[in-house]
């Protein structure tokens, strides 16, 4: 005759709580790839939303400012969520932006990019000439130039990108 089990055994308690674990952890993995992709999209907004600052007011730029990133900090023409810092916008993912240029044309830079970010950054539809003023993406320090009037292929973006970079777009400026 069997006695009656009135509880669970210790391999019974050691199986649940593995199976636990493992759903814990793909949980995590899902939370921690959404929050990377929500930050990556308010970056994008964040530049595209600077490019488009800048552009409206480079007709009222004056050198006296020292630079672009000088002339909308003065102004108080830029998002709640940048930081002003040493020179530059502090944006999210703790990229750094600047803006650089003239009257005729500006670059916006976003470095301290991870990998994600640049690619989204270099390969992201900024528009064209003849609608939004785009010039150009690329990706690099330096003399980095960007020559096209369109983003970068994705596959370019890919293999020019790390963690780190540097994606530099370029805009038509004032157009009177």
């Amino acid at each position: 005759m069997l006695a009656n089990e009135n509880g669970r055994s210790m391999v019974e308690m050691l199986g649940v709580l593995a199976i636990i674990g493992v759903m814990t952890v793909g949980g995590l993995n899902v939370i921690g790839r959404s929050r990377q992709m929500h930050e990556l999209g308010q970056l994008v907004a964040e530049v595209s939303k600077v490019a488009m600052t800048a552009k409206k007011m480079a007709c009222d730029y004056d050198a006296a400012y020292g630079s672009y990133t000088m002339f909308l900090y003065k102004s108080e023409a830029y998002s709640d969520e940048l930081e002003y810092e040493d020179g530059k916008f502090i944006g999210p993912m703790d990229s750094e932006i600047t803006i650089s240029g003239d009257l005729s044309e500006f670059e916006v830079s976003v470095a301290g990019l991870t990998t994600d970010g640049c690619i989204q950054l270099a390969g992201n539809d900024w528009g064209k000439k003849g609608t939004n003023g785009f010039l150009g993406a690329c990706v690099g320090v330096g003399d980095c130039s960007p020559s096209s009037d369109k983003q970068m292929e994705l596959n370019k973006a890919s293999s020019s990108c790390y963690d780190g970079s540097t994606v530099k777009l370029k805009f038509k400026a004032c157009t009177n």
